[in-house]
Order: C-alpha cells, then sequence, then structure tokens
C-alpha cells in the first residue's frame, strides 16, 4: 500500500510540474505576442498611437483576437 502511496505522490507531483510548465509557457508567449504586437503597432501603423488613448487600446486588442486565431488556425492546419 506505501507503493501505491508513493506512486501517487510522484504521478502528482510530475501532474504540478507538467501543469506550471505549461501555465508558465503560455503567460510567456501571450507576454511576446503583446510586446510585439504593440512594436509593430508603432512600427507600421497608419495612425500615430499614443499608448495613452482609446484608439490604441481598442486596435492593440482587435488586432490581439486576430493574432490568436491565426495561431490556431496554423496550429491546427500543420
Amino acid at each position: 500500500m506505501d507503493n501505491i502511496n508513493e506512486l501517487n505522490k510522484i504521478n502528482n507531483m510530475s501532474e504540478k510540474i507538467i501543469n506550471k510548465v505549461v501555465d508558465e509557457t503560455v503567460d510567456t508567449i501571450i507576454d511576446k505576442i503583446d510586446e510585439v504586437l504593440v512594436d509593430y503597432m508603432f512600427e507600421y501603423g497608419i495612425e500615430k498611437y499614443e499608448e495613452s488613448n482609446d484608439k490604441f487600446f481598442n486596435d492593440k486588442e482587435e488586432m490581439f483576437v486576430q493574432v490568436i486565431k491565426e495561431l490556431n488556425n496554423r496550429i491546427n492546419n500543420k
């Protein structure tokens, strides 16, 4: 019985580690997408964006959704 409990503990620990790695990776990817999106908005933007205006934030949110959709399409069409 002790062996089963030990195996369960190891499996739970492994699952927690896997979940943590996945969560941290997703957070990092989201942060990087946001950072690069903002850079490209300023570099290629037709609008003269200022980070303090509503137009910037609205456009950024809309483009972020589009980026995620495109990522999803590319991942699913491999």
